[in-house]
C-alpha cells in the first residue's frame, strides 16, 4: 500500500527508475553485443527522460507553485499545532475530505521530492 502511494506521488520519476533498474539488469544479463546495444538505448532514453523531469521541477516558475499550493497548508498546521494545541487558544475546524487529500498529497510531495533530489545527487557522484 505504502509503495502504491508513494509510486502515485512520485509520478513518472518512479516508473522510470523502476525500467532503469531493470534496462541495468537485463544488460548486465544480455548475452550478446547487439542485446547490449539495445539495452544501451533504451537506458539512455530513460535517462533523457529522468534528467527533463528532474530539470523542470528545479525550475523557479514550479518552484513559485509549489509555494503557492503549499502555503495555506503551512499555515493552517501551524495554527492548528501552536495556537490550538499548544497554547490551548482557540479550536480550527476540520478540513474537508477533498482538502484533507490535497494536504496530504503536498506534504507527499515535498517529501517525495526531496528523497528523489537527494537520491539524484548521489547516482551523479
Amino acid at each position: 500500500m505504502l509503495s502504491l502511494i508513494l509510486g502515485f506521488l512520485s509520478g513518472p520519476l518512479s516508473q522510470i527508475s523502476s525500467d532503469l533498474t531493470k534496462a541495468y539488469q537485463a544488460k548486465l544479463s544480455a548475452q550478446n553485443d547487439q542485446e547490449r546495444l539495445v539495452l544501451d538505448g533504451q537506458i539512455a532514453v530513460l535517462e533523457a527522460r529522468k534528467s527533463t523531469i528532474l530539470a523542470a521541477q528545479s525550475s523557479p516558475v514550479e518552484r513559485w507553485i509549489r509555494f503557492g499550493f503549499a502555503f495555506p497548508f503551512v499555515v493552517y498546521i501551524n495554527k492548528l499545532v501552536l495556537w490550538d494545541k499548544v497554547l490551548h487558544l482557540g479550536s480550527t475546524d476540520a478540513l474537508s475530505s477533498d482538502l484533507n487529500q490535497l494536504l496530504w498529497i503536498v506534504i507527499g510531495g515535498y517529501f517525495v521530492d526531496t528523497t528523489v533530489r537527494g537520491t539524484a545527487r548521489i547516482l551523479k557522484k
